[in-house]
């Protein structure tokens, strides 16, 4: 019941965004952002996530939700989260094919990285005289996660994405992955954690 309680409060708040409520979208981005934005980060890849801005995507796709959401069916929080995660892939395409269309000037290429040099969302920033700060740290670190991630098999990172970022049973893993049993699909998640973990140890080194 409580899973259905906050799908309810969810749809609550889509319906009185698109009547123009302003809080309650702010309200919905706040509820799932921290869930979806590791998927569109991910997917978004290391060398994309230098040209798209993951945070323009998430508002474009909650604006797409209260929209639409009355032409989907929402059973759970995971089934929500899935269809936030497929909208989002479908801005990140579009973005892809516009990026690939303008077809950047070399000078444009060394201006977009200067200026993530000084950026700590983009390359790791180099400390010197002291300690870092804490949220820096945790900064960094959330970057080794999701570059690491972005770089495992499609398998293994849809795996890690379906089950720890969506939450979908491992019944509904098993089918999104196409692996013949949930029983399978829980093994294949462990090795999969277990490579992502071997990844971040080596960068954190």
């Amino acid at each position: 019941m409580g899973g259905m309680s906050d799908v309810t409060r969810s749809l609550d708040l889509m319906r009185k965004a698109q009547g123009g409520d302003g809080d309650a979208l702010n309200r919905l981005i706040a509820r799932y952002y921290d869930r979806v934005r590791p998927i569109v980060r991910a997917r978004l890849g290391s060398r994309l996530r230098r040209r798209v801005d993951s945070g323009d995507i998430l508002q474009q796709t909650f604006e797409t939700v209260c929209r639409t959401f009355d032409r989907f069916e929402v059973k759970d929080e995971a089934s929500l989260i899935g269809w936030l995660a497929q909208i989002a892939e479908r801005q990140i395409h579009d973005e892809h094919d516009r990026q690939v269309a303008r077809k950047r000037s070399p000078d444009l290429e060394v201006e977009i990285d200067a200026a993530h040099e000084g950026d700590p969302g983009g390359a790791h920033p180099t400390l010197q005289g002291g300690a870092p700060e804490a949220p820096l740290i945790r900064r960094e670190e959330a970057e080794i996660l999701e570059d690491c991630l972005g770089d495992l098999s499609e398998l293994y990172r849809e795996l890690i994405l379906l089950r720890d970022y969506a939450g979908h049973s491992w019944e509904e893993v098993a089918r999104l992955t196409g692996r013949p049993s949930a029983a399978a699909a829980r093994m294949m998640h462990a090795q999969a954690r277990i490579e992502l973990g071997r990844r971040v140890q080596e960068r954190l080194r």
